[in-house]
């Protein structure tokens, strides 16, 4: 068990490493199969690791294992350390599970990229972080692990550096997410002053150390923010959209099984922190609510087919930040699961139109792709009724028992359930609205352009790496929510009940109310949808201001802009005009000045003629033998 967990980690990290030492050695189509090789070969080490870990007895569960003494700090000694049991476990299937599929999918669509082994290596280093993110058994693991992957999705996001606006894509997402590596350090900060150890058995056995004041609120509160920040929750939600300048398979890599839901799993994973810090937990799921509901509202404007997913992405998100901040930790984790199958799933079938449509992405020039592109529609349909919650797709079952959850959590709870109502119905509209603008109606100039006059290689649909795996997605997300029924079939909370044991259940009734209300208005927004654009029998409302707001995404960009990038410009100028100019500058010119000055001088004592270097000498003499003469 504990060797095929190693196996399933440093698997993709030997691809990366190949690929990146044997540089043009390699082939651009061996480093792609090597890289698909290695994250299959990990999905199957989880497997098989699932598989000896379920033969274990639920209380038994727990198998930490240390490679090595990586780090010694006085009397802290922090080893390479994982930790196999069924949180970790679960997330090694998805991660390994879902990414072997879009690395395959990646093999058609970089073909012929100039820097595809780039590409590829950068893709498995990518994996190999998130399930070093993971397994990590103890926080200083897990902190290394969240750090390589900001790392990665920096060097993804930029992978096409000759545009600017991937560049600035690729440091916004760094930037934003170093804020919650900073928070997550002074929180691991306090845990070891007040526990002496970042090992997760010891520091939640000994959370009343922390004591009950502001320790205790300082170390949720900064785990919140690391997980805020790479979850893309409010307020530091606004590299997420940003990032859809890497490619395609990357945005699918990183908004569907790994990137984003790394927050997700920190909360469930050091729930035993937040439990005792409870004001923080409620401010997660809060956190959570908002964010579904404002995410909901700037898709409804954008064009960008991949901004779209992308903000849909950060409304699902909060669905999960809901969950775990309420206690229902497995409710959370099962929309993990399910999420990445019908996410990964939308972001291939975009991927597909976009690869058909010589890479464009806007909504606008698209149209009629419904018998064009028969298999990526029935694909992209499918992956559209699972995120918008219609039975019996798989986002139906692990969204409504959230709302269901929340529901059973008293007056606060009931807030957010409202929310999480309102998301369903702005779910459901902006869903379709893509869909019936991609895939409806005539095919547009664009369209016939590009894919009625026979000019793409590949029938309009990608080669078989494309569409083979996203078939492979179709099926998940269509019968992945079977996994867990609630009240009648829970193996996914039976799994995680000992890791992370859920404060909340809802009843039955309560069940049946969030379901049928949030199927209810999830067909709602598909109605409305197909009214305003597919039959265009209702008029869109114009309404300028509110259009002007959500095209402005709620402003946050504006008022960071205001807050902190032009106080910085400013102070940065100042600093260099009364400190840097005349001190570093200056006194380095001054420098210059004297040496070129004293070159001169000497050179000016260079005459040449003899008679006077003869005087010079006979000066020189002369004046050390008075001052010899002086001394004795």
């Amino acid at each position: 068990m504990i060797a095929a967990a190693w196996i399933c980690l440093l698997t993709p990290l030997g691809a990366a490493l190949a690929i990146t030492l044997a540089g043009n050695r390699i082939t651009r189509r061996g480093a792609a199969y090597l890289a698909t090789g290695s994250v299959a070969g990990s999905f199957v080490a989880a497997v098989v690791t699932f598989a000896l870990l379920l033969g274990d007895a639920p209380e038994h569960r727990s198998h930490p294992s240390t490679l090595w003494s990586w780090l010694t700090a006085g009397q802290l000694d922090f080893g390479l350390r994982i930790l196999v049991d069924p949180l970790s476990v679960f997330m090694m299937l998805v991660v390994a599970g879902v990414g072997s599929l879009i690395v395959a999918y990646s093999i058609g669509y970089m073909d012929r990229d100039d820097e595809e082994r780039r590409y590829f290596a950068y893709m498995a280093l990518f994996v190999f972080s998130m399930l070093l993110l993971v397994q990590g058994g103890n926080l200083l693991i897990l902190l290394v692990g969240w750090g390589l992957v900001g790392l990665s999705s920096y060097l993804l996001i930029g992978f096409w550096h000759e545009r600017p606006s991937a560049v600035a894509a690729a440091k916004k997402a760094f930037v934003m997410n170093a804020i919650g590596d900073a928070t997550m350090a002074v929180a691991l900060f306090v845990v070891i002053q007040r526990t002496g150890s970042l090992d997760f058995e010891t520091v939640f056995s000994h959370t009343g150390s922390l004591g009950g004041g502001w320790a205790v609120n300082l170390v949720a509160l900064g785990l919140l923010g690391g997980a805020v920040a790479k979850s893309a929750q409010l307020p530091l939600q606004t590299w997420l959209p940003d990032a859809m300048e890497g490619p395609t398979p990357v945005s699918a890599l990183i908004h569907a099984a790994t990137m984003v839901t790394a927050g997700v799993y920190l909360i469930a994973r050091t729930h035993p922190l937040f439990e005792v810090a409870p004001r923080v937990l409620e401010l997660a799921a809060g956190l959570g609510a908002a964010t579904l509901v404002v995410a909901g509202l700037i898709a409804l404007v954008q064009t960008d087919i991949k901004r779209v997913i992308a903000y849909s992405t950060m409304s699902q998100i909060g669905y999960m930040f809901l969950a775990v901040g309420l206690g229902a930790y497995a409710n959370g984790m099962f929309h993990l699961m399910t999420h990445a199958f019908f996410k990964a799933l939308l972001f291939m079938a975009a991927g597909i139109v976009i690869h058909a449509l010589a890479g464009e992405q806007d909504m606008r020039k698209m149209g009629g792709l419904r018998r064009l592109m028969p298999f990526t529609y029935i694909a992209f349909l499918v992956g559209a009724l699972s995120l918008a919650g219609v039975p019996p797709f798989s986002g139906f079952f692990s969204k409504d028992s959230i709302l269901a959850a929340a529901l059973a959590q008293g007056w606060y709870g009931q807030v957010l359930w409202v929310a999480g109502m309102i998301g369903a119905f702005l779910t459901g509209l902006y869903t379709f609205r893509l869909f019936f603008v991609v895939f409806w109606g005539e095919p547009s100039a664009f369209v016939r352009e590009h894919l009625m006059k026979g000019s793409h290689g590949h029938g309009g649909e990608g080669p078989l790496s494309m569409t083979l795996t996203v078939a492979v997605l179709t099926v998940l997300a269509a019968i992945g929510g079977f996994l867990q029924f609630a009240g009648v079939w829970t193996p996914v909370s039976n799994w995680l009940e000992p890791v992370a044991r859920p404060l909340v259940e809802a009843t039955g009734t309560q069940e049946a109310v969030s379901s049928v209300l949030a199927v209810a208005l999830g067909l709602a927004g598909i109605l409305v949808a197909w009214l305003v654009y597919a039959t265009r029998r209702v008029q869109a409302p114009r309404l300028a201001s509110v259009q002007t707001l959500l095209e402005h995404k709620f402003y946050f960009d504006e008022l960071y802009d205001l807050a902190f990038y032009r106080p910085a410009v400013l102070l940065a100028t100042w600093l260099y005009r009364l400190v840097e100019r005349p001190l570093v500058l200056g006194s380095v010119n001054e420098l210059v000045r004297a040496v070129r000055e004293l070159g001169l001088g000497t050179g000016r004592l260079q005459t040449g003629l003899v008679r006077t270097y003869a005087l010079s000498i006979a000066a020189s003499l002369a004046v050390v033998t008075v001052v010899f003469l002086a001394v004795r």
